[in-house]
């Protein structure tokens, strides 16, 4: 399923001023069960919402905000779902630092994983209980990883979510009425009055069926209308990677770049709003210090020079920019590859702020956040596998000789101070993530600190056996290109590092001929 967006016609003032009751209403009934939900007897059933529902129905519960019994049921069912979502995402950052605990035996990680795989169990835990798995696991043991899973998800438990906006309501199939008259559309959507809907406007003529939301976006109303996806072939390319980057979208394994626009505008929208912020800085400051002097001149100020509407306009339009740069990049890729498996960076903790503030800014995390959401999207839509690598020393080691060294690459440049292979560092780096896919020893989870000494080894160990790095996949203009355009001082340098790390296995290699 998708979800498609679809503007309304301007309703009328008292159709408006229906609508904003409606969603107040329900906004505030989905508050209170989210309150509700609170409650460790309510979090059991979290996954089993219709249960609460029916124990509602017979203690006779009527809404507090006026509601009809569909739109509360409505509004139960969706605080369950935010709760459901919010416990998930607790789970998956759980579960990582369980995979990368070494000291725990099979039995116990499975212990672990177990608690966390039904309500249930988790609610029992979060309560000093110790639930009693179905196989057979020593009692101090599953105290010992009770202790540990709580600890765990008490530290990454934040606040309990809330109703931000009053902006939305959700309506099922038998909340709405969907009719042409005069070859337009409309849409009879349930208010809080018994026997009376409100009547929209619609622009176009598409299908509307299933469960959909209607959000307020200042005084424009839209619908969010769920879309099936269509059933296509499984794709019959082979794996496929690519490495994200800041001046284009993605690169592969080919060296061809996608969206190679995606760089000037993200640092025109950076730039711009930079700007933009520290003279809105300054009217603030001048706005503040006119309210006890001039409190008219303050009031002028607030209303035409510091208003948020146009604001939030330009970085909407931003935003949706970027984000249609990410998706015919996206495409592209899919349409010229046609991958069975694509393999890209886990984008979880790529980001660092040890940059310069113009670079922080500019590599906004949500940007890294709509890039996996919307290769994970394409993956369910397309038929692929999306397999997610360890990102680390991707584009510092070379794919032929496996040797590691951040001397390797020089700004966008991929040079290896062993075997010479020069290449551009994305596409380096799509070749690296190719490889880790099936890697034993390099995980997904693998700490950054332990992936260095496992490349070195494995050059090392390349080196006394004898074996010459296989070059024979690189471009002949690589191999032969002149290399006099790497500064002096960096290439001096990087080769006595390079030098000094490999003193050790030269020192190995003699005395294995000695023996």
């Amino acid at each position: 399923m998708r979800t498609i967006k679809r503007d309304t016609l301007q309703p009328n003032v008292k159709k408006l001023a229906s609508i904003k009751e409606l969603c107040l209403a329900y906004s505030l009934e989905k508050q209170y069960w989210l309150q509700r939900f609170q409650a460790w007897d309510f979090q059991v059933q979290l996954d089993r919402s219709r249960t609460i529902r029916d124990r509602m129905i017979k203690e006779d519960y009527k809404s507090a905000q006026g509601l009809q019994a569909r739109h509360w049921k409505l509004a139960l069912e969706d605080a369950a779902e935010v709760w459901d979502k919010y416990w998930q995402s607790i789970f998956v950052q759980v579960r990582s630092k369980i995979a990368r605990r070494k000291d725990l035996t099979e039995t116990e990680r499975h212990y672990a994983y177990w608690l966390l795989k039904s309500y249930s169990s988790f609610a029992a835990l979060m309560q000093d209980k110790h639930p009693e798995p179905p196989f057979i696991l020593e009692k101090t043991s599953q105290r010992h990883i009770v202790s540990y899973v709580r600890r765990l998800t008490r530290a990454h438990k934040g606040k309990a979510p809330i109703v931000k906006k009053f902006r939305s309501v959700r309506f099922d199939a038998d909340c709405y009425d969907v009719f042409e008259e005069k070859g337009r559309q409309y849409i009879k959507l349930m208010s809080l009055t018994p026997g009376k809907r409100i009547c929209i406007p619609l622009p176009g003529k598409t299908p509307i069926f299933g469960t959909i939301t209607l959000v307020f976006s200042g005084d424009r109303v839209h619908l969010h209308i769920p879309q099936e996806l269509k059933k296509k072939p499984l794709p019959k390319g082979s794996l496929e990677a690519v490495d994200f980057g800041y001046t284009e979208v993605m690169t592969d394994t080919q060296g061809i770049r996608y969206g190679i626009e995606f760089g000037t505008t993200l640092t025109e929208v950076s730039d711009n709003l930079h700007q933009k912020m520290k003279r809105r800085h300054q009217l603030h400051a001048i706005e503040k210090k006119q309210r006890i002097s001039n409190p008219k001149q303050a009031k002028r100020l607030r209303k035409y020079n510091l208003g948020k509407k146009k604001q939030h306009a330009k970085a909407k339009s931003a935003k949706s920019t970027l984000e249609k740069q990410i998706n015919t990049s996206i495409n592209q890729l899919i349409k010229t590859k046609n991958p069975s498996i694509l393999a890209t960076e886990d984008l979880r903790h790529a980001f660092t702020y040890d940059k310069p503030k113009k670079v922080n800014r500019r590599l906004s995390s949500w940007i890294r956040g709509k890039l996996q959401d919307r290769i994970a999207f394409k993956a369910l839509a397309e038929g692929f596998r999306h397999e997610q690598v360890n990102p680390a020393y991707g584009s510092q080691s070379c794919p032929f000789c496996e040797f590691v060294d951040q001397g390797n690459r020089i700004g966008d440049r991929f040079q290896c101070l062993h075997c010479r292979h020069e290449d551009i560092a994305d596409r380096i780096a799509a070749l690296n993530y190719a490889r880790r896919v099936d890697d034993p020893e390099i995980g997904r989870y693998t700490p950054y600190r332990e992936v260095k000494p496992i490349l070195l080894d494995r050059f090392h160990r390349r080196l006394e056996r004898g074996k010459t790095p296989d070059c024979s996949g690189q471009d002949s203009r690589n191999r032969n290109r002149d290399v006099s355009t790497i500064p002096i001082e960096t290439k001096h340098h990087s080769r006595e590092r390079a030098i000094s790390q490999n003193r050790t296995v030269n020192q190995r290699t003699k005395q294995n001929k000695h023996v």
